[in-house]
């Protein structure tokens, strides 16, 4: 594999993306309002509707809880490969409803049909293994449970694509200075939303997720857009087994 692609990106690189997200935890939030324009937490909320009151959920990627905090589900599993976002969290998630898990979301520490959503929030586009990803969510999803992958907008190209293209690459690390503390000002000096950049730019249409989807065997597979068109959606279900003779 090259480092990265639409695909996912080597262990090396995804270390560096890592260690990136680590660098901005204390301001993660602060700087994510900013550099969305208010926009990343409406998204959350958005989203977080898609689960009921008696879903089992799991969220891939969940970094410092920015979404977990907005589940009300009777059981959430939060998967962070990284034990110092995962610190991060424990001070805003209900820790009577979430169990916090170690590990990626190419090895799903969770049972077969465990689960009844699975959720993706602005980390899919960091996984080593995309494909062998989807198939995990598949496997953990119970018959007729959802994925959602959710992500920055990456339109096909033409004026919008250029737009976020610009607004990711250039405007994004001059917000993230404004919304930082003093104490941040040494870590970001080391740009780490140049990985942001990065992951951004090597990830793929939503078609291209769409389809890998619909490969791995999920169906009802659709993507739309969130408030504003600075993100999208995209879904899947795993089918229902049939029960006729």
């Amino acid at each position: 594999m090259l480092m990265m692609d639409h695909t996912g990106m080597s262990e090396k690189k995804w270390s560096e993306v890592v260690n990136a997200i680590e660098e901005i935890a204390p301001d993660y939030d602060r700087i994510n309002s900013l550099i969305t324009f208010g926009m990343a937490d409406k998204w959350r909320r958005e989203v977080a509707s898609k689960a009921g009151p008696d879903d089992v959920v799991l969220e891939i990627g969940s970094g410092p809880g920015s979404f977990a905090k907005r589940l009300d589900s009777r059981q959430v599993y939060c998967l962070e490969p990284s034990r110092h976002l995962a610190e991060f969290s424990k001070g805003i998630i209900d820790r009577d409803r979430t169990s916090l898990l170690q590990g990626l979301g190419e090895r799903i520490p969770l049972a077969d049909e465990s689960v009844d959503k699975v959720f993706c929030v602005f980390s899919f586009r960091d996984f080593i293994d995309k494909p062998a990803g989807v198939s995990e969510m598949l496997r953990v999803l119970r018959e007729g449970g959802q994925a959602f992958i959710v992500d920055v907008a990456k339109p096909p190209p033409g004026p919008l694509a250029k737009l976020l293209d610009l607004h990711v690459k250039h405007l994004v690390p001059k917000l993230a200075r404004v919304a930082a503390s003093p104490a941040a000002y040494q870590r970001l000096s080391r740009d780490p939303y140049r990985t942001f950049y990065d992951t951004y730019e090597a990830f793929g249409f939503t078609s291209v997720y769409e389809e890998l989807l619909r490969k791995k065997g999920f169906e009802q597979v659709g993507t739309e857009f969130l408030t504003m068109k600075g993100a999208t959606m995209t879904r899947g279900s795993k089918p229902w087994t049939s029960t006729s003779s």
